[in-house]
């Protein structure tokens, strides 16, 4: 089973984390939204409605994606975020350049 989906309508990519978002995981997500991109989009929205666990790797591969969209113009988004997740991205100062909205 995958720990993550992505799914297109237009030029927005929903990425749907099916848990949580880890060194273990990206390793997977990272060339599979890569390929995702390539075939176009300019919008990334990651859904963690079922993450509870955010790493330093994970923390990366977000800052990664943001700043791969903003060369194109393009925006990154977070919903359905817990409230602990939401404060970890707060502390870093991200939650304002990632688009977070909680759950």
């Amino acid at each position: 089973m995958s720990e993550f989906e992505i799914r297109r309508d237009g030029d927005r990519l929903e990425v749907i984390l099916l848990g949580d978002l880890t060194a273990s995981v990206v390793p997977v997500l990272r060339p599979a939204l890569m390929s995702a991109l390539e075939e176009g989009g300019t919008e990334v929205e990651f859904d963690f409605d079922k993450t509870v666990v955010i790493d330093s790797t994970g923390i990366g591969f977000l800052i990664a994606a943001y700043n791969s969209l903003q060369k194109k113009t393009g925006t990154v988004r977070i919903v359905q975020a817990s409230n602990d997740i939401f404060r970890l991205l707060q502390s870093m100062r991200l939650e304002k350049r990632l688009s977070v909205a909680t759950r």
